[in-house]
C-alpha cells in the first residue's frame, strides 16, 4: 500500500483529505505544520506529500526547499495545495521543483486523480539528476560561455514578458529559479530599515540573476526590479542543483562571477565614501552607459543600430529620476541639480528622462 504524507494547517481540511485518500485506499500520514511534516517525511519516507503553502513557521515553500535537499526524499512527488491561484504562486512552486498543484476547494475525484497520475510518474522518476541530459548540457555550456552565447538557454527554458517594474524577486523570499535576461534591464536593490534604497548593480541582455542566494542556499537580500519591459527565461533550481553537485566547472563559473561582482560592489562603496556626489553623479552616468549601451552587439539585437554602423556614444540613457538618485546614493533634489551642472559645462544633454553623454572621457576624468 502506498503513503502519502498530508502536511495542512486546518484541521477539518486535513481530516477530510485523509478520509479520502484511506477510502483509496492508501496509508495515510498527517502533520499539522512544515516542520513536523519534515520530521514526519524522515521517518516515514512516503511515496508522496501533499502539502499546504500557507503555514505559519515554516510554509510549503519552505518543506519542499528542505526535502529537495535530502537525498532519501528528493524524488519523492510533492503536490501543493493552495487557496490561491495566482500566477506567481504557481510559477515558484514549479520552478522550486513541485510535480503539481489543486487548488482549494477541489473535490475527492480531482485529489485521487492528481495523486495517481503523480504516483504513476513518480515510477519512471530517476533516483538522481541526470548531469549530461541535453537540457543540462545546454545549460552548462551557457552558464561557461560568454553573454553572447547564452541566448540558446531560451530554447530549453520557458521565457516570459514582463512589464517594466515587475519584480522577479523580493528580499526574504527564497530562490527558486535562476533568471536569464534575454532582453531588458534590471536593477538589484538593497533598502535599509528606514526605506531608504539603494541600487547594488544593473544588469541587462546576456546576464544571469539571482545566483548569489542560491549559492548561499538563503534567502535573497535585495530586490531584482525590472527598469524596462523585458524578456526573461527561468530556469529551475532543481537544474541549477544538478549542475553544481555534478559539474565542477559549472560552481567554478559561478564563484567567479561572485567574486568580481563582490570586488565590483566594494569598489563602487569606496568611492561612494570618498567621492564628492558630483563625481558620483558622473559614474553613475558611466556605469549605466557600460552596462546598457557600450556592446553594439547589444545595440543591434535591440534594434538601435545597423549591422554596417560603427558604435558612437551618443545613444540616450534613460532612467527615471528616483533610480539615478538611489544609483548614486543621494537625494533626488542634489542628482537634478549636478546633472543640470554637466549640462551647462556642456558635458552631457538632457531631454526628458534622457541623458546623452556628449564628453566620455571629461566625465570619467572629473576630479571634484
Amino acid at each position: 500500500m502506498k503513503t502519502i504524507l498530508v502536511i495542512e494547517d486546518t484541521p477539518t481540511m486535513r481530516t477530510n483529505i485523509a478520509e479520502i485518500l484511506q477510502l483509496a485506499p492508501y496509508e495515510v500520514v498527517l502533520a499539522a505544520n512544515g516542520k513536523e511534516g519534515i520530521e514526519r517525511a524522515r521517518k516515514t519516507r512516503p511515496d508522496l506529500i501533499l502539502c499546504d503553502i500557507r503555514m505559519p513557521d515554516l510554509d510549503g515553500y519552505g518543506v519542499l526547499h528542505i526535502l529537495r535537499k535530502d537525498p532519501d526524499l528528493a524524488t519523492v512527488p510533492f503536490i501543493f495545495l493552495t487557496a490561491m491561484a495566482e500566477t506567481v504562486d504557481f510559477r515558484a512552486g514549479m520552478n522550486l521543483g513541485a510535480d503539481d498543484y489543486l487548488t482549494k476547494p477541489f473535490d475527492d475525484v480531482t485529489l485521487l486523480g492528481a495523486v495517481e497520475l503523480r504516483l504513476k510518474k513518480g515510477l519512471d522518476r530517476p533516483t538522481n539528476f541526470v548531469a549530461d541530459s541535453d537540457r543540462l548540457t545546454a545549460l552548462r555550456q551557457a552558464i561557461l560561455s560568454e553573454n553572447n552565447a547564452r541566448h540558446s538557454l531560451c530554447d530549453q527554458y520557458p521565457t516570459t514578458q514582463y512589464n517594466r517594474k515587475h519584480q522577479l524577486y523580493t528580499a526574504g523570499s527564497w530562490p527558486t529559479a535562476l533568471y536569464f535576461i534575454s532582453w531588458g534591464k534590471v536593477k538589484l536593490v538593497k533598502a535599509d530599515t528606514g526605506g531608504n534604497e539603494f541600487i547594488t548593480r544593473l544588469l541587462g541582455h546576456g546576464d544571469l540573476v539571482g545566483y548569489q542566494a542560491l549559492l548561499s542556499e538563503a534567502p535573497y537580500t535585495d530586490r531584482a526590479e525590472l527598469l524596462d519591459d523585458s524578456l526573461v527565461c527561468t530556469i529551475p533550481v532543481a537544474d541549477i542543483k544538478a549542475l553544481l553537485d555534478h559539474q565542477p566547472a559549472v560552481a567554478n563559473q559561478f564563484n567567479r562571477m561572485l567574486a568580481s561582482e563582490v570586488a565590483n560592489l566594494q569598489e563602487r562603496l569606496l568611492k561612494g565614501a570618498y567621492q564628492s556626489v558630483r563625481k558620483r553623479v558622473a559614474e553613475a552616468l558611466l556605469l549605466v552607459e557600460r552596462t546598457f549601451y557600450s556592446r553594439s552587439d547589444a545595440h543591434r539585437s535591440e534594434g538601435r543600430l545597423p549591422d554596417d554602423q560603427p558604435y558612437n556614444h551618443s545613444v540616450p540613457l534613460s532612467l527615471s529620476r528616483e533610480n539615478w538618485s538611489d544609483l548614486v546614493g543621494a537625494s533626488t533634489e542634489t542628482v537634478i541639480r549636478i546633472l543640470g551642472d554637466l549640462r551647462a559645462e556642456g558635458l552631457i544633454e538632457i531631454n526628458g528622462s534622457q541623458i546623452t553623454l556628449l564628453d566620455i572621457n571629461k566625465l570619467a576624468g572629473l576630479k571634484r
